[in-house]
């Protein structure tokens, strides 16, 4: 419907209608109808189709290079026993090799959009905050010696908890 008002504008102007006539008959502001008679003056084709607003380049898009990158660095990372492979050992990694580094959370997105973030294996439930022990209700018992034979002079004793 917008496409055929901007034809129509133009084509009342191209019959000999004054401009300020057309756009308030068509309820349209002054600068809505310079606008499309100047794109209609420039002989496009499809001068009467909005333009994306989207930008054109996108500077802060990451090369695919770089991303590789990252991946390569955290499947090396999650290959060692015990490394450490978050963003900041990511980020020590590639400050290594030089170059700028990207952000935190663009290597976030990477490393999840690539699959590499695994769940947690062991969660604790919600309820239980950093004073876990004190709402504890079952008794904690220090045992030094849990089997016959057990060499006490060598152990510092055990926790077992009775539920």
């Amino acid at each position: 419907m917008e496409e055929a008002l901007r034809k129509e504008a133009i084509a009342s102007y191209q019959s000999g209608e004054k401009p300020r006539q057309i756009y308030t008959e068509l309820k349209r502001s002054k600068k809505w109808f310079f606008k499309w008679l100047n794109r209609y003056k420039t002989g496009a084709a499809g001068w009467y189709k909005d333009k994306s607003k989207a930008p054109i380049k996108k500077p802060a898009q990451i090369s695919e290079r770089k991303k590789q990158r990252i991946v390569k660095i955290r499947k090396h990372l999650e290959s060692i026993s015990f490394a450490q492979v978050g963003v900041s050992a990511i980020k020590w990694e590639l400050k290594k090799l030089g170059g700028s580094l990207p952000s935190d959370s663009t290597i976030n997105r990477i490393i999840k959009s690539e699959g590499l973030i695994k769940k947690k294996l062991h969660t604790l439930p919600k309820e239980w905050n950093t004073r876990t022990f004190e709402k504890l209700s079952a008794p904690i018992i220090f045992i030094r010696q849990i089997l016959s034979g057990l060499d006490t002079s060598k152990t510092t004793g055990a926790f077992i908890l009775l539920t």
